[in-house]
């Protein structure tokens, strides 16, 4: 086992695929009012719906309040927005950490889906894997999914 790992996942949406894309790559400041455990975002370089722009998220993780400052991007084409970690507690954790969210649309008899990559580079070789930000991440997306259908 290396220093760097990557953890996926992938869950159904019941909400249309673009509908979705758009609450990731325009109205992330929403977010503390979709999902339980995003307390509020500042925006540090440039908006909230900016390739390049850098935000720093407050939420709860384990019980404890931590921030995560990360650098946006959006690939429209691939309907995919990540989120580069610059600062905050994840990297007290990891070296490096990559968010990746890919949202795929409905085909034929398919439903359409999100799938959330982590891209991680550990500190050290005992350093856990981040399951725990998986579930959250799991968890944070199935919450747009159900707000965006209360609408």
């Amino acid at each position: 086992m290396g220093l760097r790992g990557k953890l996926a996942a992938e869950i159904e949406i019941k909400s249309s695929a673009e509908a979705y894309f758009k609450r990731l790559k325009d109205e992330l400041h929403h977010l503390p009012d979709a999902a339980s455990g995003v307390h509020g975002v500042e925006v540090h370089e440039g908006d909230f719906k900016t390739h390049g722009s850098v935000k720093s998220w407050t939420y709860t993780l384990d019980g404890r309040t931590e921030i995560f400052k990360e650098r946006f991007e959006i690939d429209e084409r691939d309907m995919t927005v990540s989120m580069v970690a610059v600062d905050g507690h994840i990297l007290q954790r990891y070296k490096s950490y990559k968010v990746i969210y890919k949202v795929i649309p409905k085909t034929g008899t398919e439903p359409a889906a999100v799938r959330v990559t982590l891209d991680y580079e550990k500190h050290k070789e005992i350093d856990a894997d981040p399951h725990k930000e998986m579930e959250f991440m799991i968890s944070m997306m199935k919450d747009i999914d159900k707000h965006l259908l209360g609408q």
